[in-house]
């Protein structure tokens, strides 16, 4: 009787300890590759971690939070790279969901097919489309700029109020350079450019961001403008920390996309000689 309850105390230990590291597999989502200056986690429990050193991981519902000055690289699981500037707040939520809490974070997002992924702010709920972009919200502004790919901007509540700034189309522009046969008439147009600006205001609970543009809110309103040298800079300096940490980031993501697009590519094909056969 002893030996049998002895033996079922040892089964109840080991099943309890894979499914402890079970659990902890599972909550597992990624590390801080490397950080600068005060950097700290949270967790989900209110526990607070000072990371000192690299690969240092990341899991289910953890803050990273980064002081004045200091910076944080992350690398995700499922295929993010993130950028945490200095006053910086990101909370890692369930598998491909993030929420940015505040300060100026920048992300990489690799493409994926079938799996939708989100960032969410105090302001929208980014949708994610294989995408290069920086989420700034501190006490002077909120926005976000989009270097390239797509996101889709969702209101948390009533609709956006969007603002733009419209420009002369490429045919109309051609048009009028094509007319300027002397060089003196550059001034005029371009104070002609200016006065054709039209600024449109359209009401969406969601929207899609372009590339290189740059979207601010104010409450429910929303201006949406080009990239200027500013934020060029901006990014420039994000991709001056990650350095080649993001070059090996975008080369791995490189072979990934190219991998799923060939595999989609063979089902397709595989579902297309089914459908002959029939």
């Amino acid at each position: 009787m002893q030996e049998a309850f002895k033996y079922f105390l040892s089964a109840s230990t080991i099943l309890v300890l894979i499914f402890s590291v079970c659990a902890n597999a599972e909550e597992l989502r990624g590390e801080v590759i490397r950080a600068d200056g005060a950097v700290r986690i949270i967790d989900g429990r209110g526990n607070h971690h000072t990371v000192e050193e690299s690969s240092f991981p990341v899991r289910e519902m953890d803050t990273i939070v980064t002081a004045e000055g200091g910076n944080a690289i992350v690398r995700f699981n499922d295929g993010v790279l993130s950028v945490l500037d200095g006053n910086s707040r990101l909370r890692v939520e369930k598998t491909r969901w993030l929420s940015h809490l505040g300060g100026k974070i920048y992300f990489t997002f690799s493409k994926v097919f079938g799996k939708s992924r989100q960032v969410k702010t105090r302001f929208a709920t980014l949708g994610i489309r294989g995408t290069t972009f920086i989420i700034y919200d501190d006490d002077t502004s909120q926005g976000v700029a989009l270097l390239e790919g797509l996101l889709d901007i969702e209101s948390p509540g009533p609709a956006f109020e969007i603002h733009r700034q419209q420009l002369l189309d490429e045919f109309d522009a051609f048009k009028q350079q094509v007319l300027q046969q002397q060089q003196d008439l550059q001034q005029q147009y371009d104070d002609y450019s200016k006065q054709m600006q039209r600024e449109f205001i359209e009401h969406k609970q969601n929207f899609i961001l372009q590339p290189s543009h740059v979207i601010q809110f104010d409450g429910v309103r929303v201006d949406e403008t080009v990239i200027d040298e500013n934020v060029k800079a901006e990014f420039e300096h994000f991709e001056a920390i990650a350095g080649e940490l993001l070059d090996e980031f975008r080369e791995k993501s490189r072979l990934q996309r190219e991998r799923m697009e060939e595999e989609q590519k063979a089902k397709e094909l595989e579902d297309e000689l089914l459908f002959d056969d029939y």
